[in-house]
């Protein structure tokens, strides 16, 4: 075996490894939830943890983790917020998050660049993230509640903007030192 395949095999076995183990986050991170008595959704650590993932790897590579945690979910694992599966959740309120998320894994790590600048990172969760897990959000919310725009984007948005503002910058912080933590140990390619 030539010593480029060798290195192609180890590349590859990384990255699924790298997707696996976000995958697995974004699966952990449905169950840290605060219920909201007067809403159908609730508040969890995916938003926080899709937009980690997205801030981590490469832009096809978030999008597997996202994509192997949604399809994990549609089979039926419990891996939704609240411990449910199934594609019935993809067709509730929540449903629109959910889908919003394989966009936010994409767009948000092809937006970051290359240099793992803070600022851009930030800038990135918040102007490209936060609208990729809303529009869809707000848009399955308003199908199923049969509610106009306004009142879909206000009931969403008031409650939710600040702490995923919030997630934005911590997920941001954390990307940061992570990368720098695997780049120092030959996990990350640069």
């Amino acid at each position: 075996m030539s010593q480029k395949a060798v290195t192609n095999s180890k590349t590859n076995l990384l990255a699924m490894a790298q997707i696996a183990v976000c995958a697995a986050l974004l699966c952990v991170s449905a169950f840290i939830t605060i219920p909201i008595p007067f809403l159908p959704v609730p508040f969890t650590m995916q938003v926080l943890a899709v937009l980690l993932v997205a801030l981590i790897l490469k832009p096809t590579h978030s999008l597997a983790a996202a994509l192997i945690y949604i399809l994990l979910g549609i089979v039926g694992l419990p891996v939704f917020s609240g411990g449910k599966g199934g594609f019935g959740v993809i067709l509730s309120p929540t449903g629109g998050f959910i889908i919003g998320f394989l966009f936010a894994a994409f767009f948000v790590s092809l937006a970051k660049g290359k240099t793992g600048s803070l600022p851009r990172y930030i800038l990135s969760a918040v102007l490209v993230g936060i609208p990729c897990i809303y529009i869809p959000g707000i848009a399955m919310y308003m199908l199923y509640a049969n509610a106009d725009l306004w009142t879909a984007v206000t009931t969403l948005t008031s409650v939710f903007i600040l702490v995923d503002l919030a997630k934005c910058v911590i997920a941001s912080l954390l990307a940061i030192m992570i990368r720098k933590a695997l780049l120092r140990a030959g996990l990350l390619a640069a």
